[in-house]
């Protein structure tokens, strides 16, 4: 998942194997003082009232077909409910686990069929009234996400997995869309209406069946996704994720939108179509939500040590003050480290210095090069971040199994390791490269920090800043600014965790459908790891997945590198003093809304 700073499965016994490698996993993170987490407590819940949340910037696209920050899940978890779902708590299950939401489901014996039967009383707040979510409205969704004009982000998800759905979704893409917005709307409907996914079925308004090409550990997690969710069929009138579209929300969850003002403001209030009876998840203990956007985050910070304000929105604790929260053991402080990572990524199709980063002794050379623990130092110190030496951390305890192929004392680097393998890839004289990074507290500290101390191996780092993080990551997705830049930092944040491992292999570095808007920024690819990959999502036993993600993450770094990994990441969060039963949900990647209260 790109930051913004953005299991249930087939047999008896694969469920407790994940539940007890989650379990050991959470157990050393408490053990070892990693997570930081507030005390939920235990009173009854309070109802009434209004929850403030304060941030900066706006979601990336309210529309659930390529919603893909952390923030828009944060508001998707109170308007938008899925399939299958993820429970508050910090059991093994509730973090791995979905669990039934707007449907029950059955597995097939021999994992390739799933079916769902939509529960009676979930309803949207359409426009008409109240109306019962449908299995036509769930296809809708799936059938919405690869649509020409804003599709989602990580569509492998589905197309790797659902049946029929690559050769749906290629046609779709190659449509040719008018310019017309009414023009764009007739297309789109045209299409979705004359083509059909094979691998989808509705036999009925309440039952959904979902045909796989293979058995899958994985296609619950996908499903629990916000980009799987139904979708009404009045959204078709809209352009996706227009701001139009988007004005015109309908929710099926505990709040619905009555005003959003781009950049401004968001203004919820209790949805009257939602049943607490349908939903075991959510609750909806507030009268109403207010979200003000525009916001510093030094200002965000201010407001919720005074109580102005009850939780942030795309902001997290400024890097200057966190030291002093964790010295205090301030209870309203969160760290939690579930799987986010900084890293530097290669353009491996560089030309720079005769293509020297498309040599494997080259991108070998520089992970010495990097002292991991000044980064560390720059980007709020080891509370929040942990140095990296390999693709997955551990909170992919499915395909976890450390290693440190690059080792260096205390992570600090080797500068004239790095020099002198330099100079045996041919490069004597060192190498001139240029660094992309974006104009967002840490990144301009990053940069500095990894500029003087790859200097001392014989890396000169031209610097190229991009204005601000949206900015900055369009640009890393764009083909033709690949001759701008040679190195780039990366962050990414895992769609799930424990068994989360796909969701950093798929869209980081299988190559095969490289295109504008890939998160495979430095457009890597090789044979080996794809290969990995295609049998760690070709199986419903996570035995097998997780041999072959270990494997993945074994062969890319010690082979082929694509990256220096360089932080696990915790993001530093703060909950309001006024608030009670915060509950860390890592699938959204902050607290989650629908499970707190104002305290009495």
């Amino acid at each position: 998942m790109r930051g913004k700073f953005r299991i249930a499965v087939v047999a008896t016994m694969v469920m407790a194997t994940i539940s007890l490698s989650l379990g050991a996993m959470m157990a050393s993170a408490a053990s070892s003082g990693g997570n930081i987490l507030p005390k939920v407590g235990n009173s009854a819940p309070v109802t009434g009232g209004t929850l403030k949340i304060v941030g900066s910037g706006d979601v990336d696209h309210l529309d659930t077909c390529c919603a893909y920050y952390t923030t828009t899940y944060e508001m998707l978890r109170m308007v938008s409910r899925q399939l299958v779902s993820y429970k508050a708590g910090y059991t093994a299950a509730d973090i791995a686990q979905p669990v039934p939401d707007i449907a029950t489901y059955k597995v097939s014996a021999d994992g390739l069929t799933y079916t769902f039967t939509i529960k009676q009383g979930v309803d949207w707040d359409a426009p008409s009234g109240p109306r019962q979510v449908t299995s036509t409205d769930e296809e809708n969704g799936i059938k919405r996400l690869c649509n020409p004009i804003q599709g989602a982000p990580p569509i492998a998800y589905w197309t790797g997995a659902i049946a029929g759905m690559k050769s749906y979704c290629t046609a779709f893409e190659a449509l040719t869309v008018p310019t017309s917005p009414a023009d764009q709307v007739t297309a789109l409907n045209s299409f979705m209406s004359s083509h059909q996914i094979s691998g989808i079925a509705t036999p009925n308004s309440s039952t959904i069946v979902f045909t796989l090409l293979h058995p899958s550990s994985t296609f619950l997690n996908v499903m629990a996704l916000p980009m799987s969710s139904p979708v009404p069929v009045e959204i078709n009138q809209y352009v996706p994720a227009s701001v139009t579209e988007e004005e015109n929300f309908i929710s099926d969850g505990p709040y619905t939108i009555t005003s959003y003002t781009p950049n401004q403001s968001y203004a919820l209030v209790k949805n009257p179509a939602w049943k607490a009876s349908t939903d075991t998840i959510r609750h909806q203990y507030f009268d109403a939500v207010s979200v003000t956007l525009g916001e510093s985050a030094t200002a965000v910070q201010q407001q919720l040590q005074t109580g102005q304000a009850d939780m942030e929105w795309d902001t997290t604790v400024p890097t200057a003050q966190v030291p002093g929260l964790v010295a205090s053991h301030n209870p309203d402080f969160a760290a939690d480290f579930f799987g986010g990572l900084t890293y530097l990524v290669f353009d491996v199709k560089s030309t720079t210095q005769g293509g020297a980063l498309a040599k494997p002794a080259v991108r070998k050379a520089l992970q010495y090069c990097v002292n991991k623990q000044h980064l560390v130092q720059v980007t709020g110190g080891p509370a929040i971040n942990q140095a990296i030496n390999q693709v997955l951390p551990s909170a992919m305890s499915i395909g976890y199994n450390k290693i440190d192929p690059y080792p260096t004392p205390n992570n600090t680097g080797n500068p004239a390791k790095c020099k002198s393998m330099l100079a045996a890839a041919g490069y004597p004289h060192g190498l001139k490269l240029t660094l992309a990074y974006a104009n967002n507290p840490p990144m301009p500290a990053q940069a500095v920090a990894l500029q003087a101390d790859m200097a001392k191996g014989g890396v000169t780092l031209k610097l190229n800043e991009q204005p601000s993080q949206g900015a900055y990551f369009d640009f890393l997705e764009t083909p033709s600014a690949h001759a701008k830049w040679d190195l780039a930092f990366g962050a990414w944040f895992p769609d799930w965790v424990g068994n989360g491992a796909a969701t950093y292999f798929s869209p980081l570095f299988d190559g095969r459908g490289y295109a504008a808007g890939s998160t495979d920024y430095g457009d890597y690819n090789n044979a080996t790891v794809d290969k990995y990959i295609d049998a760690a999502e070709d199986t419903a036993s996570l035995k097998v997945a997780a041999t072959n993600w270990a494997k993945a993450d074994s062969y890319l770094m010690t082979n082929d590198p694509a990256w220096v990994p360089l932080l696990d990441q915790a993001l530093p969060q703060f909950i309001g003093s006024t608030v009670e039963h915060a509950i860390y949900l890592p699938f959204i990647g902050g607290f989650d809304p629908t499970n707190l209260w104002v305290k009495s």
